[in-house]
């Protein structure tokens, strides 16, 4: 089933109109390309040339503001992510795509067998607009919601991305487990890991309910599989991103040094993309990459040699134990700010 996604027509044409824009670049990620027709439209409707920036958008860690400047652009549109309040060259507008369907006769029919009687309530920002209705929801069958302030990297009240689950830790241990409202596994999966709580996922769109247990090793053993394939490298890659909201230099340095001193010779490679063709090339043994996680956890097989994260980097060597296992989260290393979202009653 395909969502409809509210684009904010008005607000993007008032947003145009005030910074006086002739030229505007457009940034959409790769769920969202297929409406690309309908966010040109509002563009040329509101009298301002189109231009859109067609390299791969990864959130709101990576906008396009230099690239759209270049080009003569006087301001960006970001589709798909809420503001992370990374510094722009342009005058910037974040347009969510929220998906406004209220999800909660889906819940509803899921929680049926849900046991849970304490439940954080977690949700990327397609869906998060809904979490209030949800806690309603919940208490109306007497359980108990809880709902996170924002977390540094994002917007709104219970809020997640792959690279920061603070709404799901923070509140861990005044919960029984998790909700999560979304698609997808990726987000759910981190949430048990980093919290160690079972996390139940409902798709708001089919209601289909899936189920994430901490102790359900299929994914860790993958990750220790790898792990031992690097452990028998010799000559690593450590990756850095000039990505503004992925740059961790001083972390890439400082594991580029803890594998120097156990004996493996290491090189720093500073990247944009990160891509196995441009790697490869380097005839390396392995990676450690401190860019977006999802390179080393789903895109792994894209490449032929082992791609560590920087914790299973110290795992390898030793610093640390696989168990439990550590989500790696730039929210921890890199804070643009920290921003407040309205607050409801069943924020703690």
């Amino acid at each position: 089933m395909r969502p409809t996604y509210d684009l904010e027509e008005g607000r993007v044409k008032a947003f145009l109109a005030d910074v006086r824009a002739g030229r505007a670049g457009i940034q959409i990620p790769a769920g969202l390309r297929p409406l690309l027709p309908e966010i040109v439209k509002t563009v040329e409707d509101a009298g301002v040339e189109p231009l859109v920036l067609a390299d791969p958008c990864y959130g709101a860690c990576d906008p396009a503001d230099e690239q759209a400047r270049q080009m003569g652009c006087d301001a960006l549109l970001h589709y798909g992510h809420s503001d992370m309040g990374i510094r722009t060259s342009l005058p910037t507008l974040y347009v969510e795509a929220r998906v406004p369907v209220d999800p909660s006769e889906k819940v509803a029919d899921a929680l049926e067998g849900l046991e849970l009687r304490r439940v954080g309530l977690i949700s990327t920002v397609q869906h998060a607009w809904a979490l209030g209705g949800i806690a309603e929801l919940l208490e109306r069958t007497g359980r108990t919601a809880v709902i996170s302030e924002p977390g540094p990297r994002v917007r709104y009240p219970g809020q997640v991305l792959g690279c920061d689950l603070f709404c799901a830790r923070s509140i861990a241990d005044r919960v029984d487990g998790f909700l999560y409202i979304g698609t997808g596994a990726f987000h759910p999966l981190g949430c048990s890991l980093a919290t160690g709580k079972f996390t139940a996922a409902v798709n708001p769109l089919t209601g289909a309910l899936s189920e994430f247990r901490p102790d359900d090793q299929g994914f860790v053993r993958k990750r220790i599989a790898m792990i031992s394939r690097a452990a028998l490298s010799s000559n690593f890659g450590v990756v850095a991103c000039t990505k503004p909201g992925q740059n961790r230099i001083s972390l890439a340095r400082e594991i580029a040094g803890r594998l120097r001193g156990a004996g493996k010779r290491a090189h720093l490679l500073i990247m944009n993309e990160v891509n196995p063709e441009e790697i490869m090339d380097f005839g390396l043994d392995a990676i450690v990459c401190t860019a977006c996680p999802r390179i080393a956890t789903d895109d792994s097989g894209r490449f032929d040699i082992p791609v560590l994260t920087p914790f299973e980097a110290d795992v390898m060597l030793g610093r640390e134990n696989i168990s439990p296992y550590k989500i790696d989260e730039l929210g921890r290393d890199i804070n643009p700010r920290k921003t407040i979202g309205v607050g409801q009653r069943w924020l703690k």
